[in-house]
């Protein structure tokens, strides 16, 4: 049973992480990068590939950082409440999962909004 609500807490999470990193995109993350890479003169540039390398930093940190912390959800779950032995490895290898999931997701929405 407790390993049935590992994964199904690692789902909800992805699920949240992806919604989160979309709305990061969308709303917040403008307020961190500078207007300077979007506009010059009071014109769009035509070159925006400033703008996509400070977007995509900014959401790779904040997936890390969201990554970071369900690791040690994850490991402190496991430890606690399923008494695994091997749950650095477990925790780690779910990490990995995500990390691959979160990238490609990141790639496909920077590769979406400057395409």
């Amino acid at each position: 049973m407790s390993y049935i609500l590992y994964g199904l807490y690692n789902v909800i999470y992805q699920i949240g992480t992806i919604a989160f990193l979309f709305f990061a995109n969308t709303y917040l993350n403008s307020f961190v990068i500078p207007d300077s890479l979007k506009w010059r003169d009071g014109k769009l540039r035509e070159d925006l590939g400033g703008l996509a390398t400070a977007q995509t930093i900014i959401l790779l940190v904040e997936a890390a950082l969201l990554m970071l912390l369900m690791f040690y959800i994850n490991k402190r779950f496991l430890f606690g409440v399923v008494k695994e032995d091997n749950a650095n490895s477990i925790a780690l290898w779910t990490a990995g999962v995500y990390s691959v999931i979160t990238v490609a997701f990141i790639v496909f929405l920077i590769y979406t909004a400057f395409k």
